[in-house]
């Protein structure tokens, strides 16, 4: 809910000053040179898998449905001409869970947090509103599920997997050093372990490829 506001707040502030400074005409927001900063927040859809659940060297497959979710983050990012930007970044990432396992249904919370460097190629750079693309690398410092059976919490996590990241987004330059962004991402990590934290169990060869939409506030130095 918080993370809900926040992207709400974002965007009646960007609409509010959008309207204030219409009549201003507006600097090239990504001239050769140009930092900015953009704070965000938006939501997240992963798709349903069959996670691999190892105990006492016995495996068993488990179906798991996902739910849409929430993510926040924040990228600075550097102008190298008028189409080619550089961005480096954090974002933390949360879904709820279901697991049918032994004809019961176990919800938890599926949460990650990663640093991703991309670069981005702006498709028109004349004009208020510009349209871009990119890809990048992405690491995962920390990623878990958790689970609540009973009384009982059961937690499994994974750091530092690598991974990459395709993504396409608009800007709309409402005043000379503020824009308003929304952004679509595809971000894919596979082929990972992750290890119970209090036992000597662990979840194997899973995949996390979320789809992201953000709407994001960013400010050029």
């Amino acid at each position: 809910m918080k993370n809900a506001c926040m992207v709400f707040a974002l965007l009646v502030a960007g609409l509010l000053t959008s309207t204030a400074v219409s009549g201003q005409d507006a600097a090239p927001a990504d001239s050769p040179g140009k930092f900015y900063v953009k704070p965000y927040g938006g939501f997240i859809g992963i798709q349903d898998m069959d996670i691999r659940y190892v105990a006492d060297g016995e495996s068993t497959d488990i179906p798991v449905n996902a739910g849409f979710g929430f993510t926040n983050g924040i990228s600075f990012g550097y102008a190298f001409t008028e189409r080619v930007s550089a961005e480096i970044g954090w974002e933390y990432k949360a879904n709820t869970i279901t697991v049918n396992y032994n004809d019961d249904k176990i919800t938890g919370d599926y949460a990650s947090n990663f640093a991703y460097l991309s670069a981005t190629y702006t498709l028109s750079s004349t004009g208020r509103f510009r349209p871009y693309v990119g890809a990048g690398a992405t690491v995962i410092p920390e990623i878990d599920m958790d689970f609540r059976i009973g009384e009982e919490n059961s937690s499994f996590s994974s750091t530092g997997n690598i991974g990459f990241q395709g993504l396409a987004g608009l800007d709309f330059q409402f005043a000379r050093r503020w824009a308003m962004n929304w952004e679509a991402k595809y971000v894919a990590f596979q082929n990972f372990d992750m290890k119970n934290e209090s036992h000597s169990t662990s979840l194997e060869t899973l995949t996390y490829r979320p789809f992201i939409f953000n709407i994001g506030l960013k400010y050029i130095f």
